[in-house]
């Protein structure tokens, strides 16, 4: 009797044994879906006209594996997973790869921007040097670059408003060592940035960016920074300004450009606030002065025609003007058609 249940134990165990081995056995043997992956994921991808678009996707294996592309919903003739483009016109691309094998499916979009861009490199004049600046011509309202036309006006008393080009970068926070017309960075490379002055006082021009022609058109973004002597006036300030935050860290001081995008038909199409120094957080620790180049968004202000920027800020003098820093600079405007 034992031994028949000795024998009918062993037997059962063995027989688990063999079940959960084909188990394991049935499970090793099941292939994933295929999952693609995209170098430097997230990244923006941008170009300009007639530049080469390459998009090669990783997947993590292939086997049976075949693959479409499509271009803005149309089917392009590629069956590889790579692909070859050429960037033929303005404006935004909407790539689709998918990748089909035996065991399942994946697929991601990709999009292209193909834009103009605007990084002002181009137009520093070649007999200046690296630490130089221009800030127009006596005589000219305005100078073209990239079929925009920037309002710029330079005087016999050597003031001016406007738009001026610069290489000048600095960090130096002694004021007697700021160099005139210098963007607040520490990099060392030779970037060239626009100047962006709008003088006080009623009736003042504001800096201007116009297209050359009557057409509409859509911007993707503009990057904004404080000037060095900026950045200075507003941590520290001096005997005709006070800094911000004074004279109790909790005063709700502020200083901002506008950007206000206005139609060929000369109507307001929308309008993007980027504060150069914002102190108007309940928690001090969140009060900050712009110190580096920043991206700022243009596309909710629609298609247009021009830019007005408008310099604004809650402290003033007893006549009601602005008596914050009268300049900002500006860099790689990137306009998508």
């Amino acid at each position: 009797m034992y031994k028949l249940i000795n024998s009918f134990i062993i037997t059962a165990v063995i027989l688990a044994f063999s079940l959960a081995f084909i188990a394991c056995e049935e499970e090793t043997k099941v292939i994933p879906s295929p999952e693609i992956y995209l170098a430097n994921q997230g990244a923006e991808i941008e170009k300009s006209v007639g530049d080469s678009i390459i998009l090669e996707p990783k997947i993590t294996y292939d086997i049976d594996a075949s693959y479409q592309w499509k271009k803005n919903n149309q089917l392009l003739e590629n069956n590889t997973r790579v692909l070859k483009d050429i960037a033929t016109q303005l404006g935004r691309l909407e790539y689709f790869f998918s990748v089909e094998t035996p065991y399942g499916t994946d697929s991601v979009s990709i999009p292209v921007d193909v834009i103009v861009l605007a990084s002002f490199t181009e137009l520093f004049p070649e007999n200046l040097k690296n630490d130089s600046s221009w800030i127009g011509a006596i005589g000219e309202s305005e100078f073209a670059y990239k079929d925009l036309l920037f309002s710029s006006q330079l005087n016999a008393d050597s003031t001016w408003h406007g738009f001026g080009i610069s290489n000048i970068q600095s960090t130096k926070q002694t004021e007697e060592d700021i160099p005139e017309h210098s963007v607040y960075s520490s990099s060392s490379s030779e970037n060239v940035f626009a100047l962006a002055k709008h003088l006080n006082g009623p009736g003042q021009a504001i800096p201007v960016i116009k297209f050359n022609d009557d057409n509409h058109h859509r911007l993707k973004s503009i990057e904004i920074n404080n000037t060095t002597l900026g950045v200075f006036m507003l941590k520290y300030g001096n005997e005709n300004f006070p800094r911000m935050g004074f004279p109790v860290s909790t005063d709700p001081d502020w200083f901002k450009v506008t950007i206000t995008g206005i139609s060929a038909s000369g109507e307001v199409t929308g309008s993007k606030d980027f504060y150069l120094a914002d102190y108007r957080s309940d928690n001090p620790k969140r009060d900050y002065i712009v110190e580096q180049w920043t991206t700022v968004d243009l596309s909710e202000i629609g298609e247009v025609n021009q830019l007005q920027f408008f310099l604004s800020s809650n402290k003033t003098n007893d006549s009601g003007e602005m008596i914050t820093p009268q300049e900002f600079c500006i860099d790689n405007l990137k306009i998508l058609y």
